[in-house]
């Protein structure tokens, strides 16, 4: 059997977020809120207090093997700023290249789809996106 502990879903597929983030609590789950590329990260920011993860897009959502969006660190950067114990989840384009950049801004949760997969050693290539995030982790959230 398998069994969800987190429903995460999309801020721009919402027509009431709250609304979406109390039904997924009644279920007995945490809730995350994403947001795509081209999203203020304001909205989201607005309902952090009520979420477990928030994730910012760092591709756009459709297909993997996308190149990762630097540009979205700055989003990363506010959230961790105005919420330091938060886990900020950032998911597109995510490699052992990339990894610093976003565990620098303060993103402490990864996907990493194509890099893991394609790679020879998905087991080393983990551990170096969890190595390297662990290192700008701050004691409180370890």
């Amino acid at each position: 059997a398998v069994v969800s502990t987190q429903s995460t879903g999309h801020l721009e597929a919402s027509e009431n977020p709250k609304q979406t983030i109390e039904k997924i609590r009644s279920m007995g789950m945490n809730a995350g809120c994403g947001i795509k590329p081209k999203t203020p990260v304001e909205p989201l920011s607005d309902l952090a207090p009520s979420l477990d993860v928030m994730l910012v897009m760092t591709v756009e959502p459709g297909f993997g093997g996308q190149s990762f969006m630097a540009d979205m660190m700055p989003k990363v950067r506010y959230l961790r700023e105005r919420y330091p114990n938060a886990n900020i989840e950032v998911d597109g384009g995510l490699s052992p290249k990339t990894i610093q950049t976003a565990a620098e801004a303060g993103a402490n949760l990864i996907v990493s789809g194509s890099a893991v997969v394609k790679s020879a050693e998905p087991k080393d290539v983990i551990s170096q996106l969890r190595n390297v995030v662990n290192q700008y982790r701050k004691p409180e959230e370890a």
